[in-house]
C-alpha cells in the first residue's frame, strides 16, 4: 500500500478527542476518510434516483462500474 503524507489543519479539540479515543491518529484519519467516501458515494447514488432515462449505460454496467470504483478505493486502504 502506498502512503501519502499531507499536512492538514484541524481544530485542536477534535484532534485531542480523536487521540484520546485512538492512539493511532493515522488509522483514525484513514477510517474517517473511508466513511466519508462511502457516505458521499451513497449520496451520489441517491441523487441519481429517477434519472435513469438520461443514463448512457444500463443498470448492470452502472453497478459494475460502481463496484469497480469501490474495489479500487478499498485497495487504497
Amino acid at each position: 500500500m502506498a502512503v501519502v503524507k499531507k499536512t492538514v489543519s484541524i481544530s485542536e479539540d477534535i484532534y485531542r478527542e480523536a487521540v484520546g479515543l485512538s492512539k493511532n491518529f493515522s488509522q483514525t484519519i484513514n477510517q474517517a476518510l473511508r466513511e466519508f467516501i462511502k457516505k458521499k458515494k451513497r449520496e451520489k447514488l441517491l441523487s441519481l434516483a429517477g434519472s435513469w432515462e438520461d443514463f448512457e449505460e444500463d443498470g448492470v454496467e452502472f453497478v459494475n462500474r460502481v463496484r469497480e470504483e469501490d474495489k479500487k478505493a478499498s485497495e487504497g486502504e
